[in-house]
């Protein structure tokens, strides 16, 4: 019985560290595309998502500007920090490390939290009861 369980316990193991890999994997080679689309097309609402923890004292002043160098010029950004007596500080390089940070979140648990459970659960069927040897078609004849 104890090398079975320990066997059980090495394949919960086993199949933790490859689901966590191919999630960790998946994730990566996704959640860049989903949060640049994001982020071009609704920044200031993801900006506000962010601002909790980027601008816990004070209020969050997002402005967006046009540089036309040439035409038709593009658009930029810049998110500030205003403290409540009144000194502002740029954290538009934190907000967009947060944002990333929970999109790469947004797609990783969904893959690994089932996954993770699949694993732990999948081996357990291995600990059920021995199996009853059936007579082989030699033995019967």
């Amino acid at each position: 019985m104890k090398s079975r369980f320990t066997g059980v316990v090495i394949g919960q193991i086993i199949g933790l560290v490859i689901v966590c890999m191919v999630s960790t994997f998946i994730a990566l080679v996704s959640f860049g595309g989903i949060a640049g689309v994001a982020m071009a097309s609704k920044s200031e609402q993801i900006f506000q998502y962010a601002a909790p923890l980027t601008c816990p004292n004070g209020t969050v002043k997002y402005e967006e500007y046009t540089a036309s160098y040439n035409k038709p010029g593009e658009k930029n950004f810049n998110v500030t920090c205003v403290a409540s007596d009144g000194t502002s500080t740029d954290i538009t390089l934190a907000s967009i490390g947060y944002s990333l940070l929970g999109f790469y979140l947004a797609c990783l648990l969904p893959l690994c939290i089932p996954g993770g459970l699949l694993a732990i659960i999948v081996p357990l069927f291995f600990l059920r009861g021995r199996k009853v040897d059936s007579p082989s078609a030699i033995e019967i004849l």
